[in-house]
């Protein structure tokens, strides 16, 4: 009768798969506490930040390449290894990635106001959009300094280190 007991390959995978994935919830949870605080402000401003929310979110979406491609090109100098390499793949990562949030933040700064009026809406929600949005690309060079490195950890096997 074959062992029911988890072999070591799938303990290695366990041990990465469930931080990762608790990882994954957790943005989904973020979004949901920011609309629930949002809510108490009022209608518009809920609706100023579903907007500013969608378009936040599409630029992160574009931008998951700095994650995966970190992860994988890491995970293949630490395979051959070579951790040197490694490092020096996940730190070009982590410069991409400022590089791409720089270009993102200087041009979603002033463009606010036309990313906003793309979804429509009355202008007390394109005020309160607009508003959040400005606020919100000044934080998406960490944000996506934050992908970079997750994927650097991730490529190093280390889905704990926050």
């Amino acid at each position: 009768m074959p062992s029911l007991a988890p072999s070591r390959a799938d303990r290695e995978i366990l041990r990465l798969a469930v931080p990762a994935f608790l990882a994954l919830v957790a943005e989904p949870l973020f979004l949901l506490a920011d609309a629930a605080i949002v809510g108490h402000l009022g209608t518009p401003e809920l609706a100023g930040l579903g907007i500013a929310g969608a378009v936040v979110q599409t630029v992160v979406g574009l931008c998951v390449f700095l994650a995966y491609g970190t992860t994988a090109s890491v995970a293949r100098r630490l395979g051959a290894g070579d951790l040197r390499g490694a490092l020096v793949h996940g730190v070009d990562g982590v410069w991409l990635a400022v590089a791409v949030g720089t270009v993102a933040t200087v041009l979603g700064v002033p463009l606010a106001d036309r990313l906003v009026a793309l979804f429509g809406g009355d202008a007390l929600v394109a005020e309160q959009a607009t508003t959040y949005l400005r606020w919100a690309f000044l934080g998406v060079v960490p944000l996506l300094v934050v992908l970079a490195a997750t994927g650097l950890l991730r490529g190093l096997q280390d889905t704990r280190t926050p």
